[in-house]
């Protein structure tokens, strides 16, 4: 199963995002100050603070996350079949994405965490851990010889892609504006929180994000039952279609109890959590549906 590594690398990245939310939640990220790579001026910190343990770890699993993902890209690009262009064009895409990431995540250290930055780090890393799931999707399918049935059963996978997009992109685009109302400071605004530094300090610019982010919450779930009642009448990938749509259920109950929570750090962390998984089971859903189950490969073109 040429798949099974690349399933391994997306899994360690939903792992590393949910260390990065930990990271957050504690405060922890400048527990190492603006060293980077080290760790207050040392290879091996003093692990006397919880929080240096934490930051610590996350830039070590990281660091091992990188290796996975470039031995990744290897391995894919080693295990594709002949002029199957789309391995090739998302195992680039996870390579320029983690370079991509690494840098903005470095200048976040550096630049000490400045309000509102966090939120370009966390965009880059979805779209990585993206990235995984669609070269991971990819890689699965099975290679069979130009067959009327096989391009029958991906036409009918195909009948969910402007659903599936529909939902993920909207999904997506709500986490980015979380995101950013966490990481600007407008959520600390909003629940009369003491903050050192904030990117908005304005309570009705705070008050119209959150309304928007609750707003959006409420399209999304529509949208994601529009993509289950077809999932269901074509009868394709409906455990997966309930499975995303019972996540955005709890996405947004998350979501509420971290806001009446007045962002406590185990609600904020299992919210987190969820829009992680959220995420990966949204694009292995996309991915899904724009792939099919089957890699149809011509006769002449492959030698066979």
């Amino acid at each position: 199963m040429r798949h099974r590594f690349a399933l391994y690398t997306a899994y360690m990245t939903v792992f590393a995002l949910i260390l990065g939310n930990l990271v957050v939640a504690t405060n922890a990220g400048d527990a190492c100050g603006t060293d980077w790579p080290i760790c207050n001026g040392k290879i091996i910190p003093d692990f006397t603070q919880y929080k240096v343990l934490i930051e610590y770890s996350h830039r070590v699993f990281t660091s091992l996350l990188g290796f996975v993902i470039l031995l990744n890209f290897i391995v894919a690009w080693k295990r594709r079949h002949p002029k199957e262009s789309s391995v090739k064009v998302w195992a680039l895409l996870t390579m320029i994405l983690l370079l991509v990431q690494s840098l903005v995540g470095a200048l976040n250290v550096v630049w000490g965490t400045p309000p509102g930055f966090t939120t370009i780090d966390v965009t880059i890393s979805l779209f990585l851990l993206m990235s995984t799931v669609f070269l991971t999707t990819a890689l699965q399918r099975t290679r069979i010889r130009s067959d009327e049935k096989a391009r029958a059963e991906n036409s009918r996978y195909r009948i969910l892609i402007t659903p599936a997009f529909l939902a993920f992109s909207l999904f997506f685009l709500e986490i980015i504006v979380g995101a950013f109302f966490k990481h600007s400071g407008a959520s600390k605004i909003l629940h009369n929180i003491a903050a050192n530094e904030l990117l908005i300090s304005s309570a009705s610019l705070s008050q119209f994000i959150y309304n928007v982010h609750g707003i959006s919450n409420a399209i999304i779930l529509i949208s994601a039952a529009y993509l289950l009642f077809w999932s269901v009448r074509r009868r394709v990938l409906v455990k997966e279609s309930v499975s995303f749509f019972v996540l955005l259920v709890l996405n947004g109950v998350t979501g509420y109890l971290t806001q009446i929570s007045g962002l406590e750090e185990w609600t904020s962390s299992l919210h987190m959590i969820i829009v992680i998984v959220t995420v990966f089971q949204g694009a292995y859903l996309l991915s899904k549906s724009y792939f099919g189950p089957y890699y149809i490969a011509k006769l002449a073109a492959d030698g066979i």
